[in-house]
Order: structure tokens, then sequence, then C-alpha cells
């Protein structure tokens, strides 16, 4: 594990990271001044989740920190995996259209890539 030497601290500073990480990427995906306020919000709706979810789970230490750290860089990662697709979404908002309609098989591939890169994530962290 890259980061078995890790104290709290260093935690914590590598959660601060990969929530400002998340927020940066989600800024592409922004059109409006509402819009990118609601994409710097997402590492901090992803903390109250995590929160959440550890406090009924009983996680403590590390944990929350670690999942969370895991999680903010899945998406980022996601981000720069699915670049194409999202320009693509992006254009066509822009030109006043609107945006293709997801299809199954495109949440699909969302949902086992996300989730691939967070437990690549968790094995190396």
């Amino acid at each position: 594990m890259i980061t078995s030497s890790f104290t709290t601290t260093h935690w914590w500073i590598a959660a601060f990271a990969s929530g400002i990480c998340l927020a940066l990427a989600a800024q592409f995906l922004a059109t409006s001044t509402k819009g990118r306020l609601l994409t710097a919000l997402l590492p901090i709706a992803g903390a109250a989740a995590v929160i959440g979810d550890s406090a009924a789970r009983g996680y403590e230490g590390d944990t929350p920190l670690v999942l969370y750290t895991a999680t903010m860089l899945g998406l980022t990662l996601c981000r720069v995996i699915f670049a194409r697709y999202l320009r693509r979404q992006r254009e066509v908002m822009l030109s006043g259209k609107p945006m293709e309609p997801i299809t199954g098989k495109q949440s699909a591939l969302f949902f086992i890539t996300f989730t691939a890169v967070v437990m690549a994530m968790a094995v190396l962290l």
C-alpha cells in the first residue's frame, strides 16, 4: 500500500486535496455561475455522505477519510476517463440543443468503471 505510513494528518491532507481535485474537474461540466457553485459543492456533499454512512456502520479512525479520498479521486479519474463523452455533451448543451439522454449501457459502463477505479484506489491507498 502506498499510504501504509500515512498518519491521520496525512489522510486529512489527502482528503482535502482530493476534494479540491473533484471540484476543479467538475467545473468543466458547469455552464453557468449557479452550475459552477453547485459543482464546487460536490466534495461537501460527498463528505456528508461518507460521514453519514461511516456513522451508520460504526467506522472509526482513518477509515472515513480513506473512503472519502478514494471516492473523490475515483470520481475525478472518471471525469478524465469519460472526457470525450463529457466534452461532446457540453458542446451539445452550449449549442442550445438538449443533452443526449444517457443510455442504460452508458450508465452501466460508468458504474463499472467507477467501481473498478475506487476498488483499485482502495487497494493502492
